[in-house]
């Protein structure tokens, strides 16, 4: 997650959707096959790349809901405290990893939709209140716009490289 304290919304937004348009069109270059059968050494399948993306992207639109993050991504609160990002991101992909592709797809699609809408309602002011403005519990004092960031078109780019190794072996 870059630090993005001066980034505007007006920055932010063709930002989000360069990232989307860029992996969207990389994954339209990809048969069913290679989105579901190969897998990493963590025994990750493309598919359950695309899905852990718009689970953390939708843990931002509760975010900005005021709904605990940890319980709308159905994550135990004591792992949640960890910040055990393997330990976490292996419950959601134990949770996810039997949903087929089609689900996969349209989740990603109306998730990232709604938070796009979300952020286009949005100030610059709302933008960068401190995380912790939005989630109480939380002693994160940077501004809520890195989480956009870091969970939409940063996220994209730091999975895409993971995607093609595997799908390379297909």
């Amino acid at each position: 997650m870059t630090d993005n304290d001066t980034i505007t919304k007006a920055e932010l937004l063709p930002l989000i959707q360069q990232g989307w348009d860029e992996f969207q069109v990389y994954l339209s270059t990809l048969s069913e096959t290679q989105l579901t059968t190969p897998k990493d050494a963590a025994g990750w399948t493309a598919k359950d790349h695309i899905i852990h993306l718009a689970m953390w992207e939708d843990g931002i639109y509760a975010l900005f809901q005021g709904q605990l993050r940890h319980e709308y991504m159905g994550i135990p609160k004591a792992t949640w405290d960890t910040h055990d990002y393997d330990q976490i991101n292996a419950i959601i992909h134990e949770r996810y990893k039997d949903m087929p592709l089609d689900e996969v797809l349209s989740t990603f699609r109306r998730v990232h939709e709604r938070l796009f809408n979300q952020v286009q309602s949005m100030s610059d002011e709302d933008l960068h209140q401190p995380y912790r403005h939005y989630q109480p519990d939380s002693t994160q004092d940077g501004p809520a716009i890195n989480w956009v960031s870091g969970d939409t078109f940063e996220h994209y780019a730091a999975h895409r490289p993971w995607i093609e190794a595997i799908v390379r072996q297909a």
